[in-house]
């Protein structure tokens, strides 16, 4: 009988697993997918709230719930990052998120431009990390609030990597802002000019432009993956439902290492990656050409 029910469980933990690879290489095809921006034909003020933004959401990740939205006219290309899930903004405002650009269309950090914001403030006074502060943790209006400057790096027209006071202009002519929506989301949005990471012949046809934009999101200690050590086989599903979108699943999970941990130690984990390769839009026929 013992015999039969380890049989038994064998073949759940096997059939599980293929379930597990099959969706994941679908999810890995689907996140390979080169997708298109918008065109962007009316007018965007960047300022933190996504209320004049019309088009449906280009990509969500579902392990961070952020969704975003990528668009581009003439001028500028426009990015807006949203997400309703709780753990993940506490990592963007506390830990950092790093938006990468690279004018080769591949998914890669090396060769490309990149934006540092918010830049997470971990600064440190004392012995103590003034994000670790208990009211930065317990209210993200406050953690907001603490949002202070931000980082442009890559970029031709900037020699060295150079920081800026939130809210201040920079050389680049880059729009940055960050704030919460009505329903208590997390809204980043940025406005990049198009000649500040593309050749004058790309800027001027962008829909021939294939980019690639990265969200890189950086852990805090004492958030789901930020550190510890675990072991063990782990099987469970859930169904989410927040502002951007809703899901379920099964996952599975067998070995060691620090995922899906909660506070399990002191150091800090590897970052969040999200790659996406985007084809630039080109202008309906008739558009006018900016001046």
């Amino acid at each position: 009988m013992k015999k039969n029910l380890f049989s038994v469980s064998i073949t759940v933990v096997l059939a599980m697993g293929l379930f597990a690879s099959c969706g994941s290489a679908r999810n890995s095809q689907e996140s390979n997918l080169v997708q298109n921006s918008y065109w962007q034909k009316d007018s965007l003020t960047v300022n933190g709230d996504n209320t004049d933004w019309t088009n449906s959401f280009t990509f969500t990740d579902e392990k961070t719930g952020l969704s975003c939205i990528v668009s581009n006219d003439r001028e500028n290309v426009y990015v807006l990052a949203a997400t309703a899930n709780e753990t993940t903004i506490q990592r963007i405002l506390r830990g950092g998120l790093t938006l990468y650009i690279n004018n080769h269309g591949v998914k890669e950090e090396v060769g490309a431009a990149g934006i540092s914001f918010p830049t997470g403030n971990r600064i440190q006074r004392g012995d103590k990390l003034l994000n670790d502060r208990p009211e930065l943790q317990q209210n993200k209006q406050v953690a907001l609030a603490a949002v202070q400057d931000y980082s442009l790096f890559g970029f031709p027209d900037l020699k060295t990597p150079e920081n800026f006071d939130y809210g201040k202009s920079n050389p680049v002519g880059i729009q940055l802002a960050i704030g919460l929506n009505a329903t208590g989301a997390l809204v980043y949005e940025a406005a990049i000019p198009l000649t500040s990471f593309l050749n004058k012949a790309a800027a001027l046809n962008p829909g021939r432009a294939s980019i690639a934009l990265g969200f890189v999101l950086e852990n805090v200690p004492g958030q789901p993956g930020s550190g510890g050590r675990g072991g063990g086989l782990s099987i469970g599903g859930g169904l989410g439902f927040g502002s951007f979108g809703s899901g379920g699943g099964v996952g599975l999970s067998i070995g060691t290492g620090s995922l899906g941990r909660i506070g399990g130690g002191n150091r800090q984990g590897k970052p969040t990656k999200i790659w996406k390769e985007m084809m630039l839009s080109r202008p309906p026929a008739n558009t006018p050409s900016s001046k």
